[in-house]
């Protein structure tokens, strides 16, 4: 079985490489090929699982018939037996430019954001013909397939495969940040953490996708009330594009010149999250990324109630979920929080369970082989 996989980043998506080593392990048969945009820091590693690696931009632009044509081309040649999409972009280029090759599309949707907007969603659902195919992620992405009408019997659900212990035995091996010292902040004083990529407002949304600006709310109002805390914003934006990162850092500026420090670009982000005393994430569009490491790493946890957050952050065991039109609420469950450890050490336990119980790999691994299988049975017959 040859699957050919369509990834627009190189820069992150580090799972798209972590199932094809963990299928190749189990099913040594299996070959792949991938196309990805040079430049990102992990475009070498596909080179070490695939037969090809192809330097290929899914860009949404005048050059995109271009490269329509190019794809055709690298798929005559690859022949492969499912083409594998993990964007809504790379999905829009395997649909418009190769429906009439007979081969399994299989869209593996790696969040809901696309489909919260009319036309992302309209496009998606509406595009879909006989060999085209969705895999969520999510139970929130799979039952928001169906609240909009796709077919029941076009949906495979499972979870991300990750490698649990692989990942705490790379953070432990990545030197400490050491928060406090680097930036003072003294022993008796707490740390409010979050740690993401900045993604800028979509479309007529005010906030960003992570909402950072309500973080900042938050935290300002938590200032008025007490003064032995930190805000800590670990991460940066994606591309070279710093104008969305200035902003917020203007904006924390307004609220505290010393109180809140922005770590920029950090080689590790699990690492620095395990050094946070909580873990705050009020992302407006979420799959279950953004709180996994929290939790992996036993850092309690209070985050947003969307997308596929509650799935891991069951609020009252697992950590505190909130909805976003309070921060008086946010803002309580972080102080519950802070000040008491036996919910400290609940969440830590929890959550940890909660992590395991989730991803497991073999199974996710034996699931995502279980569906090519069945896409090229329903190719046979048509």
């Amino acid at each position: 079985m040859h699957i050919l996989h369509l990834v627009k980043t190189s820069q992150t998506a580090i799972w798209v490489y972590d199932l094809m080593v963990a299928i190749k392990e189990i099913y040594p048969e299996t070959t792949f090929s991938i196309l990805l945009p040079e430049g990102g820091r992990y475009f070498e590693k596909y080179s070490t699982v695939c037969t090809n690696t192809y330097d290929f931009d899914f860009k949404l632009d005048k050059q995109i018939f271009k490269r329509g044509k190019i794809l055709r081309e690298i798929v005559k040649q690859e022949k492969p037996d499912i083409i594998h999409s993990w964007y809504t972009q790379t999905t829009l280029y395997a649909r418009l430019f190769l429906y009439d090759f007979k081969i399994p599309r299989l869209f593996e949707v790696i969040g809901p954001l696309h489909l919260e907007f009319t036309l992302y969603r309209w496009f998606d659902i509406l595009s879909a013909r006989k060999l085209d195919f969705w895999k969520p992620t999510s139970l929130c992405t799979y039952n928001l397939y169906l609240k909009h009408g796709a077919n029941k019997e076009k949906l495979f659900f499972n979870y991300i495969a990750v490698n649990l212990q692989e990942n705490i035995d790379e953070v432990s091996q990545h030197p400490i940040v050491n928060l406090r010292q680097k930036y003072k902040i003294p022993d008796n004083e707490k740390i409010i953490g979050t740690a993401s990529f900045m993604y800028p407002p979509k479309r007529f949304r005010k906030n960003g996708v992570k909402n950072h600006e309500m973080l900042l709310q938050v935290f300002e109002q938590m200032l008025k009330k007490r003064n032995d805390i930190y805000l800590v914003i670990g991460g940066s934006t994606l591309n070279e594009d710093k104008s969305y990162e200035n902003k917020l850092k203007k904006l924390a500026s307004r609220i505290s010149e010393d109180k809140i420090i922005f770590t920029g670009w950090v080689e590790n982000l699990g690492r620095l999250i395990t050094e946070f005393d909580i873990f705050v994430f009020l992302s407006q569009s979420e799959n279950l990324g953004g709180v996994y490491e929290s939790l992996l790493y036993k850092v309690p946890t209070v985050a947003s109630n969307r997308g596929g957050i509650p799935e891991l952050v069951i609020n009252g065991k697992t950590g505190f979920t909130s909805d976003l039109t309070s921060i008086e609420d946010i803002v309580d469950k972080i102080e519950k929080v802070l000040d008491n450890k036996n919910i400290q050490e609940q969440f830590k336990i929890e959550g940890f369970n909660r992590i395991f119980e989730v991803f497991d790999k073999e199974k996710s691994i034996n699931n995502s082989y279980e569906i090519y299988k069945k896409l090229l049975n329903i190719t046979e017959k048509i």
